[in-house]
């Protein structure tokens, strides 16, 4: 998906492509790391503020957006990629998915979403990672309640980073 510091994505290509990319489809996938902890803090946020909306971006075959459903959460996933959004419903028919841009703030604006999920969605994205979080900010200004976003990305040993390094090469540069 990266190729000489440059994205190359083509998600759709690839779910059309490849049956399990990121081997999405393993029955341990939802333990990974990222998905646990996004779980958890959706958990303590919904405890300390009471918020119960949660927006997936780049949800893939959907499996946080059904787990969260699972636990109560009004859920949804999105991704740019039809045939994802198609496996992921498949998948997971009582969840929601739509077919949307990371950045597509009406999905956003009509879900009135409290909390906003990425994992490793940021790397496709630097282009437009800067006017996405303004954009951001301004949505949960207009809201006039909080909006969280649980922004997951995988960070490299020292010097390892070849993708990204004018955004940021460690867990403090992400924050």
């Amino acid at each position: 998906m990266i190729k000489d510091g440059k994205s190359i994505g083509d998600f759709g290509g690839m779910y059309r492509s490849f049956d399990d990319p990121w081997n999405q489809s393993r029955e341990d996938h939802i333990f990974d790391s990222r998905r646990q902890i996004a779980l958890l803090a959706c958990g303590r946020l919904e405890l300390q503020h009471n918020l119960t909306s949660v927006i997936e971006l780049g949800c893939g075959f959907g499996l946080l957006t059904e787990k969260l459903r699972e636990k109560g959460f009004e859920s949804i996933g999105t991704d740019i990629s039809p045939t994802s959004i198609q496996k992921a419903q498949e998948k997971n028919p009582n969840s929601r998915f739509e077919i949307a841009e990371y950045d597509d703030y009406i999905v956003m604006n009509s879900f009135n979403s409290d909390i906003v999920s990425m994992a490793e969605l940021t790397w496709y994205t630097l282009d437009t990672l800067d006017e996405f979080l303004s954009a951001l900010l301004t949505y949960a200004l207009s809201r006039q309640k909080p909006t969280f976003l649980i922004h997951l990305l995988t960070t490299y040993k020292p010097g390892t980073q070849k993708y990204g390094t004018e955004k940021f090469t460690n867990s403090d540069g992400i924050l």
